[in-house]
């Protein structure tokens, strides 16, 4: 079995495969390097496919690296940026299963993954970094921000309709109102990359509606790391402030995601399905 796009460096004298991957011999080294260079979240997943294979392959790494990888994140091509985002936490004990289930292509189905094997693993190797971690306090005092009186909404827009079907925003506005008709004192935390949703939410439900002016949105189909590149923005920070919404996003009682990179790393943040919606690959929900 191969890794995703990473490769694995083993601490040993020998050199050879191993899952069907390079293993390179290093006497100093049991890491895992990341050569991924798409998307943020399309190389987190990456990481996070290889880390299950490696377990399941009774190995942990004692670190990770991300300086052959994330290129399009950095302006120095070696920096590894793992560290800008996480921090590993070695005291958490992870299980070390033979046969896991892997996410497929896209993320699709959340309800066919086991995130209960999941969350030492995010534990132990996502945990947030001090500055991201900061973000997310700031954003959640900024915006006043109660996890457990709040909604969640994460509306993928942008180029993501050439990966799949996209449910309409007003399905999504839709499920966000029957949850507030239940819960009539809850806000609605807005995660989105496109302004004509924010509007749209807004328009129809008011002052209830928060978002962050910190992560920002198009009203275009090109990808807002695109628009961030062109514009100069500093890339490593403004994927902080969006890694701490994220986990703002996670943190919420009810939480109405999509498929995808993003929307994967929402939940393995969040650590289970409950008070979960999810839009799947062929713009389908189920409220049960």
């Amino acid at each position: 079995m191969k890794l995703r796009n990473c490769r694995y460096v083993l601490a040993t004298g020998t050199t050879g495969r191993y899952a069907g991957c390079d293993v390179l011999a290093h006497p100093e080294m049991n890491q895992l390097d990341c050569l991924w260079n798409s998307g943020f979240y399309s190389n987190q997943s990456q990481v996070f496919l290889s880390l299950l294979i490696l377990l399941s392959h009774g190995i942990i790494p004692e670190t990770i690296c991300y300086a052959l990888g994330f290129r399009r994140l950095k302006k120095d091509p070696n920096r590894d940026v793992y560290h800008d985002f996480y921090r590993m936490d070695p005291n958490v004990e992870v299980q070390l299963l033979k046969t896991v289930t892997l996410p497929d292509e896209n993320r699709k189905q959340f309800d066919l993954y086991d995130f209960e094997y999941y969350n030492p693993i995010v534990k132990r190797f996502f945990t947030p970094s001090d500055v991201v971690l900061e973000r997310k306090n700031t954003l959640m005092d900024k915006y006043e921000i109660d996890p457990d009186k709040t909604i969640s909404v994460l509306y993928r827009g942008t180029d993501k309709s050439t990966e799949l079907v996209l449910a309409h925003p007003q399905d999504y506005l839709i499920v966000t109102q029957r949850l507030l008709q239940k819960n009539p004192d809850f806000k609605v935390l807005l995660q989105t990359d496109q302004t004509q949703v924010i509007q749209m939410f807004v328009e129809a439900l008011g002052d209830k509606v928060v978002f962050f002016e910190e992560t920002p949105s198009t009203t275009s189909n090109s990808v807002i790391w695109n628009l961030m590149e062109k514009n100069g923005a500093d890339s490593i920070e403004w994927s902080q402030w969006f890694d701490a919404a994220l986990r703002c996003v996670s943190d919420c009682r009810y939480m109405i995601n999509h498929t995808g990179n993003v929307a994967f790393f929402a939940n393995l943040y969040r650590g289970s399905l409950d008070g979960v919606y999810q839009f799947d690959e062929l713009g389908a929900i189920d409220l049960g």
